[in-house]
């Protein structure tokens, strides 16, 4: 593989990374997790209680934090899709530039590969049966 390649695969790569990690951060700040520790929470006022003699936090600070999280997880999803679009736009391009006879010839190759694939599961089909015949005679 060139290097080309190999830089647009890692690329590819991070950016899925990043917009797994960041949708993930979205989700926590929108259920609220990093509020659910340890401490009790006080159900009538939706805050977290520190100490029983002291009033709850509001929940507007809860809110506010939550909100913040959200915004940056949402904005750095946008950054991620965005630079996935990048990568799908190089490849379109990749594709238009190798000229017909180079897709023709990889397209020669993905239909062979898919012919052996064909061919292994049916071996495969065939090496289960035999197995599933061998065990039923030995029960």
């Amino acid at each position: 593989m060139d290097d080309t390649s190999q830089e647009w695969k890692t690329s590819l790569n991070a950016t899925l990374n990043r917009l797994c990690s960041q949708y993930l951060n979205l989700l926590r700040a929108a259920s609220s997790e990093h509020l659910l520790d340890d401490t009790p929470i006080d159900q009538r006022a939706g805050g977290q209680m520190t100490n029983a003699n002291e009033p709850p936090p509001p929940l507007a600070s809860s809110t506010a934090l939550s909100t913040l999280a959200t915004l940056i997880a949402t904005e750095n999803i946008c950054a991620s899709v965005n630079q996935l679009l990048d990568l799908i736009r190089i490849l379109r391009l990749s594709v238009i530039v190798m000229g017909e006879e180079r897709v023709q010839e990889e397209e020669i190759q993905c239909w062979e590969d898919g012919l052996m694939t064909t061919e292994i599961c049916r071996e495969t089909k065939a090496l289960e049966d035999e197995l599933r015949d061998l065990l039923s005679r030995s029960i």
